[in-house]
């Protein structure tokens, strides 16, 4: 049985590779429907859009995850009038950056900014396109399943999860200050609802499966203070903002709009910090009597110890890392917000 979209798809990519004279028909008769062309679609895309695209995905698949404007431009379009229509087309209030499918390393304001700026393919494009051709993303790698055997395990799914959370959010609230950091919200807001739902299961499954007996210091925090998954994810976001941003204190409602799934969600679950800060896990600070959710929250600095473990904060007896180390490790705080497919080290 015929696949259109992964023809259409493979027909494109091939003729960017070749530099073969009937790409321009092929972008003008692509598909406007379907799992990669969708994205196109609903971005607006033109067919010069759709070729510097196409061109950065391929470079980032033949080894190449970042090109220059002007790389882009040599390699997208024949001829100087073209090259610089190209630049054009790279600039920040582009659709190709502003809707966040091309990541530049700053943002260009005009063509000579364009020309010099490092672009990627955002996660979300490689995704989708891995998708139709129904291959797994490179740089995704399936996480180790059954009980936790370290802290460090433990922390990356927390963090995976929580940025499975903050995708969800940035789409179904315009949550900021997480909207603009990276984080990919093409997909749609079920798309991401399902997503996050999929992230918790696994989790919690490795949690079920986790002796009690464990001496891991965070599991052993969570289960002293008797807390739930959402809860545990709640105190991490915060530590994640604090270690690695430097921002001390994260808005109440948004650590609610976190894990919610939708406004009704929202308000069922708005008292859901009261009982963090009852127990002294979370500092609530600033708010209108009665109203937590127009507070900054902020961790104890003694709930941070207890969560990685007293003396120096380590990850582990085994791992003999200091936790900011090994986070700085993981990754940059850059990387920390973009799309965490996989276990990006993203993003």
């Amino acid at each position: 049985m015929t696949n259109p979209e992964k023809e259409a798809l493979g027909a494109l990519l091939e003729a960017i590779d070749k530099g073969a004279p009937e790409l321009a028909a092929r972008l003008a008769a692509r598909p406007r429907a379907g799992r990669f062309f969708d994205l196109l679609e609903r971005s607006e895309l033109v067919d010069d859009e759709a070729r510097l695209l196409l061109v950065a995905l391929s470079a980032r698949l033949g080894g190449k995850a970042a090109l220059t404007g002007a790389e882009l431009a040599q390699r997208a379009a024949a001829g100087t009038p073209a090259r610089l229509a190209a630049l054009a087309l790279l600039v920040a209030d582009g659709r190709l950056v502003a809707r966040g499918l091309l990541l530049p390393d700053t943002l260009p304001t005009d063509a000579p900014g364009a020309e010099t700026a490092t672009f990627r393919v955002a996660d979300v494009v490689l995704r989708r396109a891995c998708e139709v051709f129904a291959l797994r993303t490179p740089e995704a790698r399936e996480p180790p399943a059954g009980a936790y055997r370290t802290q460090a395990e433990l922390v990356i799914d927390l963090r995976r999860l929580s940025l499975a959370y903050r995708r969800r959010a940035a789409r179904v609230f315009q949550l900021d200050p997480w909207s603009g950091t990276g984080i990919e919200t093409h997909e749609a807001a079920s798309e991401l609802a399902a997503e996050a739902r999929r992230e918790a299961e696994r989790v919690a499954q490795r949690l079920a499966a986790t002796p009690s007996s464990d001496s891991l210091p965070l599991l052993r925090f969570a289960r002293e203070h008797d807390l739930g998954l959402d809860d545990l994810v709640i105190l991490m976001t915060v530590l994640f903002q604090e270690l690695l941003e430097g921002v001390g204190a994260v808005d109440a409602v948004d650590l609610v709009k976190l894990v919610s799934e939708s406004e009704p969600d929202l308000l069922r679950r708005r008292q859901l910090l009261r009982p963090l800060a009852r127990k002294g896990l979370l500092q609530l600070e600033g708010a209108y009597e009665g109203k937590d959710l127009t507070a900054d929250a902020s961790l104890p600095n003694k709930v941070v110890d207890a969560m990685l473990g007293s003396r120096a904060a380590r990850i582990g007896p085994d791992e003999r890392l200091d936790f900011h180390e090994y986070l700085k490790q993981l990754d940059s705080s850059e990387s920390f917000f973009s799309d965490l497919h996989g276990g990006e080290a993203a993003e």
